[in-house]
Parts: structure tokens; sequence; C-alpha cells
């Protein structure tokens, strides 16, 4: 799908530069680093919108009514992360989150200013806002820099609503930075780095083995395997050597979300959670395979958008067709889910109209997530099971539209010229002279 918008359209909001304007103004290093200050916007509105919480703190029912629940304070609270990385590596510090979320939040944990518990929530929430600000600066810069020519892409990602319905949520935004850093150190050529960042991000979600898978997929069609695999091995090693030294120093920082994973029941945003909201839940053990099942179909899915692209298809429309499938087969998709798929979506060159109407339908999801949960405590003024499993079948469907667009934006990748026919080597007409005999 294209926008209406003409393609010499200025590249930032819109409307073509005079024509005497100097040619250093219409250069990538003069407008990008407008495009990154233009992130400040949402993140303003996204710190606003915690500001009920800021005053009166994260506890109770009353942060879900007033829409601003964080995991980022709640697992602050309840989590022991004060105790940083000491307690962090001795096992007493319990999270969900894989080694480098859990470890990041532990050691960030351990900087908070001795205060009463709503004063160091508080400090703890601001060093979150101030990195998580950080990572959103550094992850425009890197669509800028993969898509010179599209620095709209780089503009849609820094001013998407996004960042008001979930930035702030969790820390999903630190692994999101560094696939997109990879992806950045993929298109200088330069797959060590790229191979070194991708293995970080292993180790803060599952879904970046997809990203890897991703771009297997994506390089035979553009004759770049042994850079690829050069990038995916190195990933995998350091991943693996690091999770081994996590083994040896505290094994429940590795295995305790597997476990907890395994054991999961479907969870908010999944399709699986809609037979329980209508009052017959399904067998534990259902989610788990189910997201099995999930991996296979987004493997599928890779590989079909990779082979059956109109021209081949970038990394990043691999991964960003494909991820969406893991995050839907999912035992649970949480708010933040959507951090994950949007970048790479905007990356893959979807249009404002899809962004703008996948964002709506987020924040649809995200403020009926909270009135349903507030229904437990009161259900005269919370949202009933019955209409928050409409909203879930919703956003599912909008997440399968999003897949929709996805799958036509390899239709503008540039044609990469064929290599010129080598000239044939000219022979001398001269006669030759017979050898002596």
């Amino acid at each position: 799908m294209r926008d209406l918008l003409p393609a010499d359209a200025s590249a930032v909001v819109g409307g073509p530069l005079g024509r005497r304007v100097a040619p250093r103004q219409r250069s990538l290093s003069r407008l990008l680093p407008f495009v990154v200050a233009l992130l400040l916007l949402p993140m303003s509105a996204a710190v606003l919108r915690q500001g009920h919480c800021m005053t009166n703190g994260w506890n109770g029912d009353d942060q879900f009514w007033r829409g601003c629940f964080s995991d980022l304070p709640a697992q602050y609270q309840i989590a022991g992360l004060e105790q940083g990385l000491p307690g962090w590596l001795a096992g007493d510090v319990n999270l969900d989150q894989m080694p480098l979320l859990s470890g990041l939040m532990a050691a960030l944990g351990g900087v908070v200013p001795d205060a009463g518990w709503l004063d160091a929530t508080r400090w703890y929430v601001v060093i979150w806002t101030v990195l998580i600000t950080g990572c959103l600066a550094v992850a425009v810069w890197c669509v800028g820099l993969i898509r010179p020519q599209r620095i709209d892409l780089a503009v849609q990602l820094a001013l998407s609503p996004i960042h008001v319905v979930a930035a702030l949520i969790s820390p999903d935004l630190v692994v999101v930075t560094l696939v997109l850093a990879a992806m950045l150190a993929d298109a200088r050529r330069r797959p060590v780095l790229a191979g070194v960042l991708l293995g970080l991000a292993l180790l803060g979600h599952a879904w970046v083995g997809l990203v890897a898978i991703a771009l297997l997929v994506a390089a035979r069609r553009r004759e770049r395997v042994a850079e690829a695999r050069r990038t995916v091995v190195t990933a995998v090693v350091l991943a693996v050597g690091l999770l081994v030294l996590l083994v040896l120093a505290s094994p429940g920082i590795v295995t305790g979300p597997l476990t907890i994973w395994w054991s999961q029941k479907p969870g908010y945003g999944s399709v699986l959670l809609i037979p329980e909201l209508a009052g017959r839940p399904l067998p534990q053990q259902v989610a788990p395979l189910f997201a099995l099942l999930g991996w296979v179909g987004a493997i599928w899915a890779a590989v079909v958008m990779a082979r059956r692209a109109w021209r081949p298809a970038t990394w990043a429309q691999v991964a960003a067709f494909s991820v969406p499938v893991l995050a839907l087969t999912g035992a649970s998709v949480p708010v933040q889910a959507a951090l994950w798929v949007l970048p790479l979506a905007i990356l893959a060159g979807v249009s404002w109209r899809t962004h703008l109407g996948f964002v709506a339908v987020e924040a649809v999801h995200a403020s009926a997530l909270w009135l349903h949960i507030g229904a437990a405590s009161d259900p005269d003024k919370g949202l009933p099971a019955a209409w928050y499993a409409v909203v879930v079948l919703g956003r599912a469907i909008a997440w399968c539209f999003l897949l929709w667009s996805v799958w036509y934006t390899p239709v503008d990748n540039p044609v990469e010229p064929a290599p010129r026919p080598q000239p044939l080597p000219v022979r001398d007409a001269r006669p030759q002279e017979s050898a002596p005999v």
C-alpha cells in the first residue's frame, strides 16, 4: 500500500524543500539530529501519563483506573531489586525476564538512592525513563542510517504514539535497540559487530532468535549467505558462552524464565484467553504447545516472505513478517509486544496509515486491559470479560492487517543492478608464426 504523498515530498513532515535551499540542508547528517529530537514529544506524553502514579505511587487498583501501570515499579517493589547485581547473581532477585533484562533491572535497582519506598520507586522509574529515551534515540538513528533515502521511516519511529502507550511499561526497548543496531552493522557489512549485538539481544528476548533465523533466510536471495552465517554464529557463540557463565554462577537466572514459560497459562492479550473469558478455560499445557507451533509457523512465514517477495526482501522485512506470527501465538501478548513488532514494520517500510491504525488498536487494547483488570475489584466500573474478549479478537485482526501490509513492502525495494558483462579477451588478429620443427 502506497502513501498518497508524492515521492519528492519532504522526508520530514511533508512538503518539498525550496529550490534555493543549500545542499547541506538536504543532507542526512543535517536532518537526522532533528528527527531524533522529535522523539521527545511522545516520550514527554508518556511521562505525563505516569503523573498520577508518580505522585501517589504504583499500588492498588488506582494505577489501572488511571492507566499508569508499569512493570518497572512493580518489579522494583516486589522482586528485591534494591539488592543490585550481587543479589541477582546470588539468586535472591526473582524476575521473569531473561538474563539481559533481569540483570539490567537489578543493576539499576542497585544504584537507586536510599529513600522511602515511594521515593526509591520514583528514582527507579526516572532512571529507566532516561535509559529508554536514550535507547529510542539510538533506534531512530539506526533506522535513519539503514534507510537514508526513506528518512520518513525514522520520523515514524520518533513520533510513534506507541511510545505513549507502551514505552515505559517494560525494558523491552533495550532489546529492540540492540536488534536495530545489529541490522545497521549488517547494512554496513560488519558481520562480527552485528553478531555481537544480536547475541546480546538473544539474552533479552526469545523472539530475537527468530530475527536471527530471518537473517539466514533473507540472505540467500540477497547472495550474502556467508556474512549472514558469520553473524549468526557469532551471536550464538556469544549468547551460549554468557549463558554457561551465568549457569555456573546462579542456574536460576537461566532456568527460571524457561520454567515459568513452560508452566504459563493463557495470559492477557492472547486469543487462547478467550475460552477462559467465556467460562471454559483451556488445559494448562495448551499455551506452551501452541507457542511451539507458533515457532514453526513463524519460521514458515519467514521462508515464504523471502522466497515469494516480488523483489529480494530485506532482513527487516522478513523479520517484520515473521515476528508478529510468533507474538500472536504466544501464551500471552502483552501491551509491550507492540514494541517488538512496530519498529521492524516501520523499518520494513509500512505507511503512516498502517502505523497509526495499528497504534490506535493497541491503545484501545491497553485501556481495555487496565479496565478489565480493575473489574476484579469493582465490576460495576470495570470492563466485563465478554467485552475484553471482543477487544482481544479485534486486536488479533489488526495484527493480521499489519502482516498483510508488510507483505507488500518489498515492492518498493530498489532493484539491485545486474553485474555488467565482462568483455571477452581480444585475440591477436596477426598470423601466428609456425613453431620451428
